[in-house]
């Protein structure tokens, strides 16, 4: 879903999203059954409110981003 929020926006890169942003917003809509999309909707439908959640509160491009099993100085 990250991936798509992102290429849905041009110019997005995809590790500006933020994965924490992404699980709240998966884990709201399973808990509230909202948003729910026939099937054959267009690709707009499709981002839904997760992707929307993404796109808004994109990481800063200053931040380096952390890869799966990185371990962070300090």
């Amino acid at each position: 879903m990250m991936v798509d929020s992102a290429e849905s926006l041009p110019g997005t890169d995809p590790d500006r999203c933020c994965f924490t942003i992404a699980l709240r917003a998966a884990r709201d809509q399973v808990i509230q059954a909202a948003g729910i999309i026939a099937a054959g909707a267009d690709r707009d439908t499709l981002l839904g409110t997760i992707g929307r959640r993404i796109l808004v509160r994109r990481l800063d491009p200053a931040i380096k981003p952390r890869r799966h099993g990185t371990k962070v100085a300090g």
